[in-house]
């Protein structure tokens, strides 16, 4: 009687199993690291926007600001969506200016 020798052992099948596994994981942890890193980089662009609407209006109100302070961003004409971070939540804090040229974004006025 001839054995049929073609086809697969089912260690290599498990082999191969094996492996796929193993590539995937080291995919999927790889593209969750690339979507943490691109919403920390939009969450830091839309802060030097609230910086630059900051900036706005303390050319628009100086007079009664000061040199120094913090500007809340609930004073700033600033879109819900301008003002909510990657993870849903509004943005905390607000900008601080010191001698009206120096502007930071703070995650909390005090």
């Amino acid at each position: 009687m001839k054995l049929n020798k073609k086809g697969f052992t089912l260690i290599e099948l498990l082999a191969v199993v094996v492996i796929l596994l193993a590539i995937s994981v080291m995919a999927i942890s790889s593209i969750n690291a690339a979507v943490e890193r691109n919403k920390a980089k939009q969450d830091n662009a839309k802060k030097e926007v609230i910086v630059s609407y900051a900036k706005i209006y303390y050319e628009d109100h100086k007079n009664s600001l000061g040199l120094n302070g913090c500007i809340q961003l609930g004073l700033l004409d600033l879109s819900e969506d301008e003002m909510t971070g990657s993870n849903g939540e509004a943005f905390p804090g607000g900008v601080k200016y010191t001698n009206g040229n120096n502007f930071e974004y703070v995650d909390s006025c005090s």
